[in-house]
């Protein structure tokens, strides 16, 4: 069964009052677990080469070849609370060492300056990351001898870099840091079908998603947009698969996919850090019970004051109107080829409708900047009209305790208009950590529902969507 499936089995054991009283420990010994996860099987996955993983563990502490700053600043790489590499794993394969990317290096993040496991990764660059590691894949195994280099060496060297450089693809990649291109999957189905990627394949570029609250939410549908049919588990192995894992070897570890899944049902939100006004957050629970609770959904705790899931609601997006850059890439052609892919029990799609998921608010202080593309830096600035919310801000080291805006619940955006005017001047350079929202897929119109509340009834409803 193996260890996740052992301990979802523990979970489930109740007390005598009928209250799962290991909620809290599920939670610790998941996100324990989920640290190591990963996926790498027979050469192939989001993987560095052996010779480079070797280079990293000798150059990276010992000499400071790549510094920490690098890591953080460029590649959104972030350090978890032992002061390691959050989803690097340096795993042993056929008696060499392989680098491999663990699915916590996107699935964790920052906020307000505490690491979380489960949220998602504010400030990763996949495509800046695949681009600096194909560079730096093609100069070194030049200076490992070929001597060293056995067939399974070459097999998994030969596989990262196919790996990073269909990565840092800059036709189908992000642009701005803290997103990651729907792209990067779809390409697969057209390469699994032998057919070039289309030269018109729109981005559709979204901000990591948390994985709390995932067991029901996939329920509903896979993604932001519901594409995909979450009623067998396994799109998590669509990642891998476009990484270059083969459909031979996912149908071998796919239990180990469906433990892991299953696990997420365990994970819970991080609680909100600071000072919560009870008067206030109680006006704002009344406002929003007549406001937001139509498409966001009613919160209940269990007896131990712990959230209950339930499934969110797809919402049209003659609705909500945001960014439809995402849902432009839905065709009755592509559905074909994932009616036709060789995982297709697997990889199904459910729907192709043109909407978007109104998220479920659990922890939905942890989870800005806000929409599904990350547009909007603040709920303050969410809850103003389109044309009002800023237009640029700042995405570096958005997770930091100074870039949290307590009273407007987010990012804190440029507050004078030599700061504005600079980071424009850097947006327009190609800066890859200021979110600049006339960039394809990075509008932030859409989602005007009761912006005309009074400020102070905006302030009560902040408040209140803290304790959440």
């Amino acid at each position: 069964m193996g260890w996740w499936g052992c301990f979802a089995a523990l979970v489930i054991t109740w007390s005598s009052t009928g209250h799962a009283v290991l909620r809290l420990e599920a939670d610790r010994e998941t996100k324990k677990a989920f640290q190591d996860l990963h996926f790498f099987s027979e050469g192939r996955g989001m993987t560095l080469s052996p010779g480079l993983i070797s280079a990293y563990n000798i150059a990276v502490p010992g000499l400071g070849v790549v510094d920490r700053e690098t890591m953080t600043d460029r590649w959104g790489i972030l350090f978890n609370e032992e002061n390691k590499i959050s989803g690097l794993n340096d795993v042993e394969y056929k008696s060499h060492r392989v680098g491999v990317m663990g699915c916590v290096a996107c699935h964790s993040g920052r906020a307000a300056g505490q690491f979380v496991i489960g949220l998602g990764n504010k400030n990763i660059d996949v495509l800046q990351m695949g681009k600096d590691v194909a560079l730096i894949e093609a100069y070194w195994k030049w200076f490992v001898p070929w001597l060293m280099k056995d067939r399974a060496y070459i097999e998994v060297e030969d596989a990262s870099l196919e790996f990073v450089n269909y990565l840092a693809n800059p036709k189908i990649g992000n642009l701005t840091q803290g997103l990651v291109p729907i792209s990067f999957i779809r390409g697969w189905f057209y390469r699994i079908h032998g057919q070039e990627l289309p030269g018109d394949m729109t981005r559709g570029q979204v901000k990591v998603p948390p994985l709390w609250g995932y067991g029901e939410k996939r329920k509903a549908g896979q993604f932001c947009d519901g594409f995909g049919d979450g009623t067998e588990l396994g799109w998590a192995v669509a990642v891998e698969l476009a990484a270059g894992q083969t459909p031979e070897a996912v149908r071998a570890y796919y239990p180990k996919v469906k433990e892991a899944e299953e696990s997420f049902s365990h994970l819970l939100p991080p609680p909100y850090p600071f000072e919560i006004d009870p008067m206030l957050a109680g006006r704002g629970r009344e406002i929003y019970l007549n406001s937001c609770v139509r498409c966001h959904g009613k919160y209940q705790r269990d007896n131990d004051g712990l959230p209950v899931y339930e499934q969110p609601h797809w919402i049209p997006w003659q609705i909500v109107k945001t960014d439809r850059d995402r849902l432009n890439g839905h065709s009755l052609a592509f559905n074909q080829l994932v009616d036709g892919n060789p995982l297709n029990q697997i990889l199904r799609y459910k729907t192709s409708e043109h909407g978007y998921f109104a998220p479920r608010l659990d922890g939905v202080w942890s989870r800005f900047p806000y929409l599904h593309n990350g547009s909007v830096a603040n709920l303050a600035d969410l809850l103003t009209p389109a044309a009002e919310r800023p237009k640029i801000f700042s995405m570096r080291r958005a997770g930091d305790r100074e870039r949290f805006d307590v009273k407007r619940m987010g990012l804190t955006t440029p507050a004078h208009p030599r700061e504005l005017a600079a980071m424009q001047a850097e947006a327009k350079a190609g800066a890859r950590d200021i979110y600049d929202t006339t960039r394809i897929g990075h509008s932030n119109e859409g989602h005007e529902f009761f912006t005309d509340l009074e400020d102070d009834a905006k302030t009560a409803l902040i408040e209140y969507l803290k304790t959440l």
